[in-house]
């Protein structure tokens, strides 16, 4: 593999800087089923006209919405029900699920990140995080977050956070290397944004048997023109 490393550039869709892209492949960062992530995501569905819409879940939980199975609703209750709805509707649009199998953990991960937002002057107080905390995040920031994480839980931030980093930055940069995939759309925990997103910029830091294009769901039952922008 050559070692040629990547440019992250901004992703050019949104004004927070919780998101970025390298090559042909848009991640974007978020919080699991709050409005304003699935709205990102819908809405750079609508602008990057992708080949992949891919989010953290895992293959399990992606053929849940295959069409034989349950029908995607809207308004949808997570990203992944909203990438769902686009694949039903989006005739030549693949849906991929990037992330392991269900984990379970002990850490406090809440508690974590209402202590170093306080120490590192991004809120007054623990008492003081929001949801909206997160998206004001920058990628030096997030970076910064995640290394005193590191410090703090060792065990946890290797098995929660970087093992499915490299995971889905494995399966993200097998797509983008197949000739077929022009555009991947990647919506991802906000924690795991620069994780992904720096392996994709040195691909060869990526273990080789994770590099594998991950399950995709196609369903190609309605053509190009039906009526996914009017739900977005």
């Amino acid at each position: 593999m050559s070692e040629q490393e990547r440019e992250i550039q901004e992703s050019g869709f949104t004004n927070c800087d919780v998101a970025a892209r390298v090559d042909g492949v848009h991640v974007l960062g978020g919080l699991h089923g709050d409005p304003l992530t699935i709205a990102r995501l819908t809405g750079a569905i609508t602008r990057y006209d992708p080949d992949v819409v891919a989010v953290e879940a895992c293959a399990e939980a992606i053929s849940q919405y295959h069409p034989d199975v349950q029908d995607a609703r809207w308004p949808p209750r997570d990203e992944l029900e909203a990438a769902a709805y686009a694949t039903d509707r989006l005739y030549d649009l693949l849906l991929a699920g990037i992330d392991t199998r269900e984990y379970e953990h002990s850490a406090d991960f809440e508690r974590l990140d209402r202590e170093i937002f306080a120490d590192l002057g991004i809120i007054d107080s623990p008492d003081d995080l929001t949801r909206a905390t997160y998206y004001e995040l920058d990628l030096p920031t997030i970076r910064e977050w995640r290394a005193i994480t590191k410090a703090r839980s060792p065990n946890a931030f290797a098995t929660v956070l970087a093992e499915r980093d490299a995971v889905m930055a494995g399966h993200l940069h097998a797509l983008a290397n197949d000739e077929d995939i022009g555009t991947t759309v990647a919506a991802v925990g906000v924690q795991h944004l620069t994780g992904v997103i720096d392996l994709l910029r040195t691909p060869w830091e990526i273990p080789d048997d994770l590099v594998e294009i991950p399950p995709l769901e196609h369903y190609r039952l309605f053509p190009r023109d039906s009526p996914w922008s009017s739900a977005t």
